[in-house]
């Protein structure tokens, strides 16, 4: 009786031994070694950017951010347009039958850093600038040198071009920054410095005036 020949040691399976180590730098580098499922999870997975960018040669965040605002299909839309969007509709489904221009004196501040006008000098009417006479003996209409109207207008102007033209991307870049604050985080911080420059200059007002 013969016995079957053990095949070589190298073609032995359970002799391929392969560290732990480089089993995640295969993962990383080759997914389709894991298989389509493998392959698909991983390709749609956030956290394998990095690895695959130095791969390819793109090693620095700013690469990557770059690579992808230039190839954006928002650009021409326009992020800040899209977040203009998103502020004035939370505040409607938030508050039933609100109108436009209700959301944006709800949200104004927010909504001017957004078009890149600081509510600081923003005049808000007949009624608001009595309160400011009593409030600030200082008080100049020449110190507010834009209309708020003028500024809503500017905002609803935004906000049609993106709701009568790309409701669609509309709706699925809200999907995708459902909890994404970063534009919101940025629009907060600029509000507070602002303010705090705001408060400097009155003071520099008043005792100029003295």
């Amino acid at each position: 009786m013969h016995k079957k020949k053990k095949k070589p040691k190298s073609d032995n399976v359970a002799a391929l031994k392969i560290s732990d180590k480089n089993k995640a730098a295969i993962k990383n580098t080759i997914p389709m070694m894991t298989g389509i499922g493998g392959y698909t999870s991983h390709f749609n997975n956030w956290n394998s950017i990095e690895s695959f960018s130095k791969t390819h040669g793109l090693y620095t965040p700013m690469d990557v951010r770059q690579l992808i605002f230039n190839n954006s299909p928002l650009k021409k839309i326009g992020d800040i347009n899209l977040e203009i969007v998103r502020i004035i509709e939370d505040a409607q489904l938030k508050k039933r039958n609100l109108s436009f221009h209700a959301a944006c004196l709800d949200n104004f501040d927010a909504l001017c850093v957004l078009i890149g006008q600081d509510p600081n000098q923003v005049h808000m009417g007949v009624n608001w600038e009595k309160v400011q006479k009593q409030k600030n003996k200082n008080y100049s209409r020449s110190m507010f040198d834009k209309k708020y109207t003028s500024v809503i207008e500017t905002i609803r102007s935004r906000y049609q071009r993106v709701v009568s033209v790309n409701r669609d991307v509309y709706s699925q870049w809200y999907k995708q920054n459902k909890t994404n604050r970063e534009t919101m985080n940025f629009v907060n911080a600029t509000l507070k410095i602002l303010d705090r420059q705001y408060k400097k200059w009155l003071q520099t007002k008043s005792k100029t005036k003295k």
